[in-house]
């Protein structure tokens, strides 16, 4: 992380952070079932220290969670595009090999347009 993302971290949680304690507060408050509004900010007072806690703990696990779904995704997408690329040419060299498909430039072409293969992707062992 660089000192601009901590930055921009540090002040995110800093503007958030009070509604997040707030939120997990009353939950706290809520969940001990004790809670009738403005008579209950004592009760509130007591747990406000758990509620930064939990408030805390669920802000990290989020964050490390969401960014942890962004990179995967993104290697996901990567590993898809490389077999792509990898897998057409292969199976190109293969076959031209196995003397399945042509081997002069024009039926070679042709065939790659008919099976929807990109040209740039083709091996350069054809005869001219």
């Amino acid at each position: 992380m660089n000192d601009d993302e901590e930055r921009r971290w540090l002040r995110r949680h800093a503007v958030i952070a009070p509604f997040g304690i707030f939120a997990a507060t009353l939950l706290l408050a809520i969940r001990a079932g004790r809670w009738d509004g403005w008579g209950s900010l004592e009760l509130a007072a007591n747990l406000v220290d758990l509620g930064a806690v939990l408030y805390g703990m669920v802000a990290v696990l989020v964050e490390g969670g969401i960014k942890m779904v962004f990179w995967a995704l993104e290697e996901r997408r990567k590993m898809i595009k490389a077999r792509e690329e990898m897998g057409g040419a292969k199976t190109i060299a293969r076959l031209m090999a196995e003397g399945v498909i042509p081997h002069t430039k024009e039926e070679l072409e042709r065939w790659a347009r008919d099976k929807g293969l990109p040209m740039d992707k083709l091996p350069p062992g054809w005869k001219e």
